[in-house]
């Protein structure tokens, strides 16, 4: 509960059967019991005087300059509104003059927004610059000139709904700017709060401002993936979020994609995610992405188990009798032909943790190689290491055709096509 939704006299807060008062010099809210009984404002120090039944009926000013409202009072016990002339009835709402005490109905106070002895009260500084200000993201105005509360000048406040003006627009026009909403209980401290609070709702960072950056890897830099449990920022077997999307390539559309498996790989042991791409593509998907080492190994794999069906193929082509070519060649080429579909179905489920392993196993490599260099220099030989390039998938090709030449040498030195 803020400070101000309490009493600044007892410091409870309200309730909705409490009579509430503002201190028309600080603003600060008060019980209209605890302001009686303490004839003081506890934030401003500003002395005051009421006429209670507690004294009797003899209540004085509370200071030596102050005047004595008993006099000329209809009704110095206060039990009657010194506007109207009417004695109070039980269910009557009233309110009290914060300078002299004066009783009086509410309804009579909202009509003429003074009090009757008003010539006889006693002047009295006013407090400037209202802590209640201090706690608003905007600054408030002035209901009555529009113009900043805070701008140096004194303020005073309205008694009825707590509704700061400065004090030479009061004088000018001593009624609250807010007097048709006193029958509503308008409440200037809850609606200035409302209002605030909304204007705050409107002003919060939206959360998905926070992912606008220039590209994936910015937002990496800036706001690492942190753990839950400690707040540290989880790392991938040892690698950082930043040297990784580096790695993988800044601008690279498929980077996101990757950082999210492998980091979800390293950090909850998960070893399955599938790849279409290295199922259709091998192994020149593994040369661009610039796998080099897996990349000729499974060329090579690829070639040795392509070779003997395409050594039935070219025996069939060879003779015209069908049957021709002997059995053991045909279940040789069967069984290469299973092995090459498992080894595609393996790459299918398991490319992305092969590609995991072996992107850590080569920053770590670069670390080492770069540790004694600047950080610009060590994330750009990342770059370099890492980053897809297609002139790979060229020398993916050129391999290829090499060995298939290599195939062809052989078959025309056997005599296979005789």
């Amino acid at each position: 509960m803020d400070k101000y939704e309490k009493c600044a006299v007892c410091g409870d807060g309200f309730s909705g059967d409490d009579e509430k008062i503002y201190c028309p010099d600080c603003g600060a809210p008060m019980h209209r019991d605890c302001y009686e009984i303490k004839e003081r404002c506890p934030v401003c120090r500003e002395e005051i005087s009421f006429i209670s039944t507690e004294s009797g009926g003899n209540g004085s000013s509370g200071s030596e300059d102050g005047v004595n409202m008993q006099n000329g009072r209809r009704f110095p016990d206060g039990n009657g509104c010194e506007i109207c002339g009417r004695p109070f009835e039980e269910n009557d709402e009233r309110v009290y003059c914060p300078d002299c005490g004066a009783a009086m109905h509410r309804m009579c106070y909202n009509l003429t927004h003074r009090c009757p002895y008003e010539a006889e009260h006693t002047p009295r500084p006013y407090f400037t610059g209202s802590i209640r200000m201090k706690r608003a993201n905007t600054k408030p105005v002035c209901d009555r000139c529009g113009n900043d509360l805070d701008n140096g000048e004194e303020k005073v406040y309205c008694p009825v709904c707590g509704t700061p003006v400065h004090k030479t627009c009061w004088e000018a026009e001593p009624v609250c700017p807010n007097e048709a909403r006193h029958a509503e209980g308008y409440d200037w401290e809850k609606e200035h709060s409302r209002i605030e609070e909304e204007k705050e709702k409107q002003n919060e960072p939206d959360p998905m401002n926070d992912m606008m950056f220039d590209n994936f890897s910015d937002m990496i830099m800036q706001k690492p993936i942190r753990s839950a449990d400690d707040g540290e920022e989880l790392t991938c077997r040892g690698v950082k979020q930043s040297e990784l999307v580096h790695f993988l390539g800044i601008n690279n559309i498929s980077t996101p994609r990757f950082f999210a498996v492998f980091m979800n790989m390293a950090n909850s042991g998960k070893v399955i995610s599938l790849n279409i791409s290295a199922w259709f593509f091998m192994p020149l998907y593994h040369f661009y992405r610039r796998m080099i080492g897996p990349a000729v190994l499974l060329t090579l794999a690829t070639f040795v188990l392509m070779v003997p069906t395409l050594i039935l193929q070219l025996m069939q082509m060879g003779n015209a009798e069908p049957g021709a070519p002997g059995l053991p060649m045909i279940t040789l080429a069967n069984i290469t032909y299973y092995i090459m579909l498992f080894m595609r179905v393996a790459l299918l489920l398991f490319n992305d943790y092969i590609y995991m392993r072996w992107s850590v196993s080569k920053i770590l490599s670069i670390r080492e190689q770069y540790k004694d260099e600047p950080s610009d220099v060590y994330y750009a030989a990342l770059e370099k290491s890492g980053n897809p390039r297609f002139m790979y998938v060229l020398g993916g090709l050129s391999l290829i055709f090499a060995l298939v030449y290599l195939l062809n040498l052989f078959i025309s030195a056997s005599g296979m096509m005789s």
